[in-house]
Formats: structure tokens, C-alpha cells, sequence
């Protein structure tokens, strides 16, 4: 099958990441939980893969990792542990649901005001409207770096240095990003990134990280063992490990460490073929006058919407031709209100390292059937 799902999980993987995971499944241990040599060893190497995530997203010794099991883990720790009842929060259509439903959460619970910044006609969200929605009460701004709908990305330092000027903090959601936009934390005034490792980095499903300045201070959503401080009942503060409550996915991290690296090594490389792959499919389908794009620049995302058809229909057309996309709302309610597809969300491309030009043309020729 020809694979085009990948915003949705990366279907190439680097050899050095399935061999990390595999030697550690072949060697399996709990990390932290006993003082034996194995056991010390796996725990070295997960610090070291924290320092390794760190160095790669540009996060000083200010930041730590914590490592979740996905990024809606990460961004609901985030959103559930720092915004305070009848407080404020800034945010945007384009958000995914794991930010959009704790926010309603709050909102619904707690008495918290949420304003949603629409984007203008080029896509992108004005760092200006950030700073034109803050108010006295405003405790965070959480934007998406890529939307996973359109591909549009947003200047985040841009809008960092808004947050910074105003002593706000800032949540950044890099699950498309990541792997395809260059983040720099510090230089960008990220306080809070959450991320996954089954994208764009090409690590394995079940791991994901929360990185954030360490004088920020989270409620605990999660109780439970964290191998540290067991003889008292109350959850530990201290981060990382009083925030990763029982067995953390040690291999899932160490191939992540490894997925980072290879990734993050071959960046230019990588993305010069996104670019092509992606540029090649914008210009086909623009000799298509039934198919209406609504990603008009090149991006590993291209959301399409066919004239006379659903978008499962034009998924299930793709699927019989072993094309596999995905269709539907992504997750993104309101940017598909704001687009005017939330009756049926739009068909999504999503572009891997595993793709080649010949599988563009393929993609192609099988839309042009659709009449």
C-alpha cells in the first residue's frame, strides 16, 4: 500500500530506532525501580536520552523532560496542572481536541474564560491578536505549531515574545512540527512543548514528552509509583520522576533518543524531500478543477475536498487504488467550523520519508478518476 497517513503515525522508522527498541525488549528491565546493574544501566540511558531531547529542541539546563505516553498525556498534565480556576486562556482554532477538551473541562468546571483567535486569510494567526486578547486574568497561551488539518505553521517567536513581554506562559503542541519545523525553545521563549514520538521524529507509538521550565509548578493529574520517596502518601513535586507515575516506556524512550538523533541529523536532507513531494502534489492537483486544496503551500499536510463526494468517499476511492489517507475532522473541530467542512471534515495527505515521486504521480492519477 501506498502510505500517506503519516501526520496520523510515521511509517518509516530509522534502522538505529528499531534496533534500540528491539535490544531493549531482549533485555527488558524497570527503570528506577531496582538496584540492580541492568537496571542502573537502562536508568543512565534514560537520562541520557533526556539531555539528547533537550539538546535537539534547544532547552538549557532550565528545562526538564518529562516523558509521557503520548502528547495528549502531555498537554492535558499542561493545561489540567498550571491553569487555575477563573483564570484566562488564549488559544486557536486550529487547536486538536486534547487541548480544545480540557480547555472545555476548565471552562465547564472551574469558572475559566477561553478566547480562540481565528486565522486571517493567509492562514496564519497574528502574533498581534495574541496581545490584543490578554487581559488581567490570562495564565497561559497554547498554540499549535502546525496545524494538522492545513499544515500551516505559526511564528512562535512571534508569539513568544508577546508571552515573555507579558509574563504569560506559553504551551507549545508540536506533534506535527516536530521533525519538520526547527524549535529552539529558549530562542523561541517556549516555557511548555508536548510532543509525540510516532511522527515526524519516526519514533514508536506510546511515548511522548512534556518539556518544561522547571519553576513551573504543576498540579499532579496522575498518582501513583514513581520509585522515588515511597514511604509517604502524597505525590512527589519534584521533576521528572514525581510526574511520571509506574512504568515509564523504556524502550519507547530509548528509541526515541535514538529516532531524535537520526532525525534531527538528516533535517535538511529530510525535509528538502517533503518539500519536493509535497510541491509535486500541489501542482497536480491544481489541473483538477473539481478538487478544492486547503493547504496551498508545500507542507507534509494537504487537506482536499473533492466536489460531489464525502470525504470517506474519496478515502475509500483512494483505499481501492492501496492508497491509504485519512478522512473526517482530525480531531480539529474548529478549524473545520472556521473552514466550513465540519458536515464532513476534508481528506488529508500526509507526506513520509517512506514516499517517492512515482508514489505522488499514483495519488494523482487516481484522484483525476474521480468525476
Amino acid at each position: 500500500m501506498i502510505y500517506f497517513d503519516n501526520s496520523a503515525t510515521s511509517r518509516f522508522k530509522p534502522k538505529c530506532v528499531i534496533e534500540e527498541y528491539n535490544r531493549f525488549v531482549l533485555n527488558s528491565c524497570n527503570s528506577g525501580r531496582s538496584g540492580h546493574k541492568d537496571c542502573i544501566q537502562v536508568a543512565t540511558k534514560v537520562l541520557l536520552a533526556r539531555e539528547s531531547i533537550k539538546k535537539w529542541l534547544g532547552a538549557n539546563d532550565d528545562y526538564e523532560v518529562i516523558f509521557t505516553s503520548n502528547c495528549t498525556q502531555a498537554l492535558n498534565m499542561a493545561i489540567l496542572g498550571y491553569v487555575t480556576p477563573n483564570s484566562h486562556v488564549i488559544t486557536t482554532v486550529y487547536e486538536h481536541n486534547s487541548v480544545l477538551r480540557p480547555l472545555q473541562f476548565l471552562q465547564d468546571n472551574y469558572g475559566v474564560k477561553v478566547t480562540y483567535l481565528s486565522p486571517d486569510l493567509t492562514g496564519f494567526v497574528k502574533a498581534s491578536d495574541f496581545e490584543a486578547a490578554i487581559t488581567d486574568d490570562t495564565k497561559l497561551v497554547v498554540v499549535n505549531q502546525t496545524s494538522n488539518v492545513t499544515g500551516f505553521s505559526q511564528d512562535i517567536e512571534e508569539i513568544g515574545k508577546i508571552t515573555k513581554k507579558h509574563n504569560i506562559k506559553l504551551l507549545v503542541d508540536t506533534a506535527q512540527s516536530l521533525g519538520h519545523e526547527p524549535i529552539d525553545m529558549e530562542q523561541m521563549k517556549v516555557d511548555m512543548l508536548a510532543s509525540c514520538g510516532h511522527k515526524g521524529i519516526h519514533g514508536m507509538q506510546g511515548v511522548g514528552i512534556l518539556v518544561i521550565k522547571k519553576d513551573i509548578a504543576l498540579k499532579h493529574i496522575l498518582f501513583g509509583g514513581t520509585g522515588t520517596e515511597s514511604d509517604i502518601l502524597t505525590q512527589p513535586d519534584h521533576m521528572p520522576e514525581g510526574y511520571e507515575c509506574g512504568t515509564i516506556n523504556t524502550g519507547g524512550i530509548l528509541a526515541l533518543a535514538k529516532a531524535f538523533d537520526w532525525t534531527y541529523s538528516n533535517f535538511a536532507t529530510l525535509n528538502r524531500h517533503y518539500k519536493y513531494l509535497s510541491s509535486e502534489i500541489l501542482y497536480g492537483l491544481k489541473s483538477m478543477p473539481k478538487i478544492t486544496c486547503y493547504s496551498d503551500f508545500p507542507s507534509t499536510v494537504i487537506s482536499i475536498k473533492a466536489d460531489g463526494y464525502s470525504s470517506n468517499e474519496v478515502a475509500e476511492h483512494l483505499n481501492n487504488h492501496n492508497i491509504a489517507v485519512r478522512s473526517g475532522l482530525h480531531c480539529a473541530p474548529k478549524i473545520h467550523s472556521h473552514l466550513g467542512t465540519i458536515e464532513d471534515g476534508l481528506c488529508r495527505i500526509s507526506i513520509g520519508y517512506n514516499n517517492s515521486i512515482n508514489d505522488c504521480h499514483t495519488l494523482l492519477k487516481a484522484l483525476s478518476k474521480l468525476n
